[in-house]
Order: structure tokens, then C-alpha cells, then sequence
């Protein structure tokens, strides 16, 4: 064997392909799973020829370099099931505040989100999907940092964009109603 064309005296590499090949696993439940221990044993080199063989490639259970690059793209089709849907992060600059009456494309979403927090939280009020930065959506603001102990400023910053980002993502999760609503 060349040291030089086998991950497995890679080191911190074979920690690596093992996640990735774990990754792979959670998706694709017929491949075999691996603990990423670092350590490139005969589980590893299982889960390696499994990957090999759906790639076309001789079933050595030993990792060159056409077998990494095999294992990186199915790893990157699997992550993209496996791993969380890529947070929502609106942009505010430096001291930008949302008042009433502000012509921001991100009202629709902020009233969207005040509205789902009121379905799960009779005392979070809701507001109308307008778009439009008006005194319903100025009273659900205040609402909802009233409910979180915040001055009842009804201003939108990045304090309450956080605030109002973390209660969704905790009251609403992956958005399955029957797990959220009892129903």
C-alpha cells in the first residue's frame, strides 16, 4: 500500500470520510453505518466498499483518491436530506429598525411568523399577511415583546428579529402541525 494514496494514514482524514460515510448512512438506511472514532477498522472499510461498488469502483474497502471523491458526492447528496434546511437570515444593517409604515420587503415574513406564533400562542397576537408595516402589525410586535419581558417598543430591530426568529424556530420546528397542534 502507498501511505501517500490511502486515507488511512491521513489521519484526521479518516475521521472525516467516517462522518461523511455516517452522513451517507442516516439517509440511505442499506448503507452500514460508522462511528467517526478515527480509527479505520474493518466497519470503516465496509461502509468504504458498499460506496465503492455504487460508484463502479473495485470493492478494495481501502480509500484512494477516486474512492474519496465518490464518497464526497454521495456524502453531499445525503447532507443535503440529513442535515437542517438552511436557516433564514433576513439582512438589517447596522441601526436599521422596521416602524410602522416602513417600506420593507421583509414585513410579509415578520407578520407570517407574528401570525404562526399566535396560532401557537393564544397571548402572542396576530396580524393580517399585508405586507404593509401598519398598526396590526405594530400592536403584534408590541405583543409579542410584552410576552418575552422586552420594552413594548414596537419597533423591529435585530434584538427582536432575533427574539422573534428563536420563538419560531422553538414553537413551530420542522412545521409538522399534528406534532405542534395535537391534531
Amino acid at each position: 500500500m502507498d501511505p501517500n494514496n490511502d486515507v488511512r494514514f491521513l489521519g484526521r482524514s479518516v475521521t472525516s470520510l467516517q462522518t461523511m460515510l455516517r452522513v451517507i448512512a442516516l439517509y440511505d438506511k442499506s448503507c452500514p453505518a460508522v462511528i467517526p472514532d478515527g480509527i479505520y477498522g474493518e466497519q470503516t472499510a465496509r461502509a468504504v466498499a458498499v460506496q465503492q461498488k455504487r460508484a463502479g469502483l473495485p470493492q478494495t474497502g481501502i480509500t484512494d483518491f477516486a474512492t474519496w471523491q465518490a464518497v464526497c458526492r454521495a456524502y453531499q447528496s445525503a447532507a443535503v436530506e440529513v442535515e437542517p434546511a438552511a436557516p433564514l437570515d433576513i439582512v438589517m444593517n447596522p441601526n436599521q429598525v422596521i416602524l410602522e409604515g416602513s417600506n420593507n420587503l421583509h414585513v410579509l415574513l415578520i407578520q407570517a411568523m407574528l401570525q404562526t406564533l399566535h396560532e401557537v400562542y393564544a397571548n402572542v397576537e396576530g396580524c393580517a399577511l399585508t405586507g404593509a408595516c401598519d398598526e396590526q402589525t405594530i400592536c403584534a410586535i408590541r405583543s409579542l415583546q410584552r410576552c418575552c419581558g422586552a420594552p413594548e417598543s414596537g419597533i423591529l430591530d435585530k434584538r427582536l428579529w432575533q427574539l422573534l426568529a428563536g420563538l419560531y424556530n422553538q414553537a413551530v420546528g420542522d412545521g409538522d402541525r399534528k406534532a405542534h397542534c395535537g391534531g
